[in-house]
């Protein structure tokens, strides 16, 4: 096992790295699939506390430390007022990352197998992840970019917001206080989608070709589209229910083979229709067409 205790900027460089599990406390994190055959790349620009930051390798693992892990939410952020470090990592794109920031931002791109982020407070950004793709936080934003495959982001408070591009990909997304946004780029095929919030507002944007079964629900909210077609009418056959007026969107949108679900306790319940651009959906196709021979 290689082993480097840090107290200060650093460069360091690992060869036959296939996993990488990052826990830091507090600070910036930035996550990047670049490296090729194995090699990886950590960065490491400021480290502030008594704490080193403690970066191992053994058997293609490569691990990043610092701080201690404490699963008491009060002692994380009562720890992370005392240390804080901003690190860069580049590993190949097929790594496994696992990677748990509690206190600050962290990025995530161009990873293309199986990816986790956890983080207590910051915002999370993903772009360009070809992987499922598991994110938790407790408050701050979650924002996912060219999402190809399964998705699970999931928040207390704070919005999500994600734009897909996949071929019967499965987008899981919640919160409790805040919005969730979804857009379908041109060539999205047959997606699922099951969205839900506490109290806020659903938006979904999908080109106006796009197959959708669609179920959208409110307890108190409106429901609006764009689409033809959709129904959208009082749930539970007008029964009054004290203090809420339900409301539902439903229909089919093209063949149905995709899903959309969403259900909201208060806040709206809306679908939009985009224009399709032919241009990138050929593309789209094209680079699917690829990759299945």
């Amino acid at each position: 096992m290689t082993r480097h205790e840090l107290k200060g900027p650093d460069r360091l460089a690992f060869e036959g790295i296939h996993r990488l599990k990052v826990v830091t406390t507090s600070g910036k994190v930035d996550v990047v699939g670049a490296g090729e055959d194995g090699a990886a790349v950590v960065d490491v620009t400021r480290v502030k506390g008594d704490e080193p930051l403690v970066v191992t390798a053994e058997d293609g693992e490569l691990k990043v430390t610092h701080g201690d892990y404490r699963p008491n939410l009060l002692g994380w952020l009562m720890h992370t007022r005392r240390i804080e470090a901003d690190i860069s990592i580049q590993v190949p794109p097929d790594c496994l990352v696992d990677v748990t920031v509690i206190s600050g931002p962290l990025v995530l791109s161009n990873l293309h197998e199986r990816t986790r982020a956890h983080g207590v407070s910051g915002e999370i950004t993903l772009a360009q992840v070809h992987g499922p793709t598991d994110v938790k936080t407790v408050s701050g934003a979650i924002t996912a970019e060219s999402v190809t495959d399964d998705l699970s982001a999931l928040t207390v408070s704070g919005p999500i917001t994600v734009i897909a591009l996949g071929s019967q990909n499965t987008i899981k997304a919640g919160t409790t206080s805040g919005a969730i946004t979804v857009d379908l780029e041109d060539g999205t095929d047959a997606p699922r989608l099951d969205l839900n919030v506490v109290s806020g507002q659903v938006i979904v944007r999908a080109p106006e070709d796009a197959n959708l079964d669609v179920d959208m629900s409110t307890m108190s909210g409106r429901t609006v589209t764009t689409f033809d077609g959709l129904d959208s009418q009082a749930l539970f056959q007008n029964k009054q229910i004290p203090f809420t007026k339900p409301r539902q969107l439903s229909g089919r949108l093209g063949t149905g083979r995709g899903r959309l679900r969403a259900r909201a306790v208060s806040g709206d319940m809306t679908l939009l229709r985009r224009a399709v651009d032919h241009e990138v959906k050929n593309s789209v196709v094209d680079d699917e067409d690829g990759k299945d021979r």
